[in-house]
């Protein structure tokens, strides 16, 4: 009987079922996002050997495209999460749609220079840095306009924690919504290591910060496995 009742406390209760205007509006947004990272972009190859050098950029598409699918869903669950559309919902995610455009070339670009350095060169980037400032720009660029997403995931659930709902949130709502908070946090924590790394690394050694966001899939994953031990550390004392 325990078990039962402490398993059905352990779930969100959906407060936005249905898409919000707000919603739909950034889901159309990341869908735009996506076509212009998609490959042949602007163009219909006509020759053999321009197919292949579209389909060369498939790597780079393809991690763009997880990139915007995870914005695109962590936006979807938040919505769905606290069905919210007030006025700080809208510039909130108003200014994440703003990011989001802004952000889609310096995703495609870093993308496909990062398939292009693992490739050798066989997978092409598209564009020619030819300076150590042009390097440096978009690597900054790139680490500002994540940091800045990462910010504005952090408000938000910042905000959805701090509004009166028409139901609740129940205590455990209130531990994920916190854990989500801290894993955005941490986010922006490593943009803002690469963003210094991009800033002050020679440029044969810039590479590193762009690496350095590989440390978000050890670093997230121990956040959710720590806050999910703690959780069921804490329901095993609340209800015992």
């Amino acid at each position: 009987m325990k078990d039962t009742k402490n398993t059905s406390q352990d779930s969100w209760t959906m407060r936005g079922e249905s898409m919000t205007r707000i919603e739909t509006f950034f889901a159309a947004a990341c869908a735009f996002a996506v076509t212009m990272v998609v490959i042949s972009v602007g163009s219909i190859p006509h020759t053999l050997a321009d197919l292949v050098s579209a389909t060369k950029q498939i790597p780079a598409f393809t991690a763009s495209f997880a990139v915007i699918t995870w914005i695109w869903h962590t936006h979807a669950v938040w919505s769905r999460r606290f069905g919210l559309e007030d006025t700080k919902t809208v510039i909130l995610s108003s200014l994440l749609v703003l990011l989001v455009l802004i952000y889609m070339y310096p995703l495609r670009i870093m993308m496909q220079a990062l398939f292009a350095v693992l490739s050798d060169g066989f997978l092409p980037s598209l564009i020619r840095l030819q300076s150590e400032w042009d390097v440096r720009f978009i690597f900054i660029l790139f680490s500002l306009g994540f940091f800045l997403l990462s910010i504005n995931f952090v408000a938000l659930y910042w905000h959805g924690k701090r509004t009166t709902l028409i139901t609740a949130l129940s205590e455990y709502e209130k531990y994920e919504a916190n854990t989500e908070f801290i894993i955005w946090l941490a986010t922006a924590t490593v943009c803002i290591g690469a963003l210094l790394l991009s800033t002050f690394l020679p440029l044969q050694y810039i590479g590193w910060a762009g690496y350095s966001y590989f440390l978000l899939f050890p670093l997230l994953n121990s956040i959710t496995w720590r806050r999910n031990k703690k959780w069921q550390h804490l329901r095993q004392e609340h209800f015992s």
